[in-house]
């Protein structure tokens, strides 16, 4: 069955490209952490079933139709997917996701090696035949993608490395940190690419990266935002998603300097002071929170909490209704239902 999904698309585009103060819509990001649950399926059978990752997003469509994923119809498998293209140990579970073990060796060893190749290392390799393989079933149901994403390089850096070793090589062991920082970029890059080559209308990508958040101004002035522009201005022309949702609004100014376009970022930042960091331009999506109002709110604590975001509209805008974040696990389908129905009756 064919969905309207197209025209979803083709009306967030338009608002990217308006930027709109007075108009929105519904933006989210959801991934493996939480449409397996939302199926009643297990993590594995999402990850490797086409059939079942076919009838999921399908499903999702038709549940929550008007609303744009980002970066939509995504196979990934968690936060292994690009660290595996460096051979590191990784853990896949039916019931949790994915998880990835340092490299062995350290920083030392791991900058030796080479950037790995999307086409033929890791899981990397399989997620563009699998794209290959079910992009004819999704243009059937006008659900082509149009979006690349990938975790961000700091993101990448952390999981190849450690988060607290990664952080502490940013201070000490500078010079290395910059070589792997190249090369966690340099896989974002080609790993972008090689799906967009696999799409017959790219749109945009989007990069995600918590890890940029944990760092001070004046570090993501010099370890973070060279990176993070080497690859927007490696994609000239698409739509620059960032999602970084740690909770430090000093950085956001460095951050908007970046070449994005649409920046998710953490309910506990206010809209008003996420606008007031970022400027007039950047498109905000947010933010409402993703696990006290979303997944464990009652539906009236959605709608008030959507209602507090339409209400800043459109002094604060260009804003996409979404969490201040990723959906979280357990999320009920109803509340997101209901987030629709307030941005809907908003838009008649």
């Amino acid at each position: 069955m064919k969905s309207n999904y197209v025209q979803t698309f083709q009306r967030f585009c338009s608002f990217v490209d308006r930027k709109p103060k007075d108009e929105t819509m519904i933006a989210v990001l959801v991934d493996s952490t939480w449409l397996p649950d939302y199926a009643g399926i297990t993590m594995l059978d999402f990850y490797f079933d086409s059939s079942i990752w076919l009838d999921v997003y399908t499903r999702l469509v038709q549940d929550l139709p008007g609303v744009v994923f980002l970066p939509g119809n995504w196979i990934e498998f968690g936060m292994a997917m690009e660290p595996s293209g460096w051979g590191t140990k990784i853990k896949l579970d039916k019931e949790n996701p994915s998880a990835v073990f340092p490299f062995p060796g350290g920083l030392s060893a791991l900058i030796e090696e080479k950037v790995p190749d999307p086409e033929t290392d890791g899981l990397m390799a399989i997620a563009l035949n699998y794209r290959e393989r079910m992009n004819p079933l999704l243009a059937e149901r006008n659900m082509s993608p149009r979006i690349a994403a990938t975790r961000g390089p700091l993101c990448v850096a952390s999981h190849l490395l450690g988060v607290t070793e990664l952080l502490m090589a940013s201070q000490i062991e500078r010079d290395k940190c910059r070589k792997l920082l190249d090369n966690t970029t340099e896989l974002c890059i080609r790993w972008l690419k090689a799906q967009l080559e696999r799409m017959e209308k790219p749109a945009g990508i989007m990069v995600l990266d918590d890890v940029a958040g944990m760092f001070s101004p004046a570090d993501v002035r010099e370890i973070v935002l060279p990176y993070l522009k080497r690859i927007f201005e490696s994609f000239p022309g698409k739509i620059h998603i960032f999602h970084d949702d740690m909770p430090n609004a000093e950085i956001y100014p460095v951050l908007a300097t970046a070449g994005i376009d649409v920046f998710n970022f953490s309910y506990e930042c206010s809209i008003e002071k996420a606008r007031e960091k970022v400027g007039p331009d950047v498109i905000l999506m947010g933010n409402i929170p993703p696990l006290d109002v979303l997944a464990r709110g009652s539906a009236d604590q959605v709608r008030e909490a959507t209602r507090e975001v339409l209400g800043k509209l459109p002094a604060y805008g260009p804003i996409l209704v979404s969490a201040g974040g990723g959906v979280s696990p357990d999320t009920p389908i109803e509340n997101l239902k209901v987030m629709l129905e307030e941005v809907n009756e908003f838009s008649v």
